[in-house]
């Protein structure tokens, strides 16, 4: 049996229980052959007393047996109804604790789910995050906004400076053109002389 403490109930195993029970049946039962049950004894001892009294015999025996086996049943009875309310107490606390054994299983059920919505909201943070983490980085390996324009803008200086240049050139080209158209048509009027 486990220690009892001051404060705590009662409390009997199963098997404990069991042996209890079986002894109550043994001590208020016929244990052996040919013996009573405990309350025909004392209806046996009380008849046997009233008998004794009616025939004006010596009653002290009959009256002491008889005595004898009433402080023996009232003994047994005490017994019996001391384990009858330890059981009573035993399953007023077992009913106890089963109530609030199902008021805690509620609210850790209600706390699981909690936990479990939260878990779910932070997963999908989690996911965002990393995401947004992913965006950041590969936005950092490629210039900003305002690079991209000045490099924009440089590469549109850049481009007229070169059609500038190229309009010269193509002048150049077109006066040597007519240079040479010129220079041909002098050499083709030197051949003919």
């Amino acid at each position: 049996m486990p220690p009892k403490t001051d404060n705590a109930p009662l409390v009997i195993t199963t098997e404990e229980e069991e042996i209890i029970k079986q002894r109550i049946i043994e001590q208020t039962a016929t244990l052996k052959p040919g013996q009573d049950y405990p309350l025909k004894r004392l209806v046996k001892t009380f008849f046997a007393l009233m008998k004794a009294l009616d025939a004006g015999a010596d009653v002290d025996e009959a009256k002491e047996t008889f005595l004898i086996e009433l402080d023996t049943y009232e003994f047994n009875m005490l017994r019996y109804g001391t384990v009858v309310d330890a059981q009573r107490v035993q399953t007023l606390a077992y009913d106890d604790e089963e109530i609030e054994l199902e008021q805690t299983t509620k609210r850790l059920k209600g706390q699981c789910k909690n936990l479990r919505a939260e878990l779910a909201a932070s997963e999908r943070e989690r996911a965002f995050r990393e995401a947004r983490d992913e965006a950041a980085s590969a936005c950092r390996e490629y210039p900003t906004r305002a690079e991209s324009e000045d490099a924009n803008a440089q590469l549109e200086r850049a481009l007229a400076e070169a059609k500038i240049v190229l309009t010269g050139l193509d002048e150049k080209v077109a006066a040597r053109k007519a240079k040479y158209a010129l220079l041909l048509a002098v050499v083709d009027s030197l051949d003919a002389e």
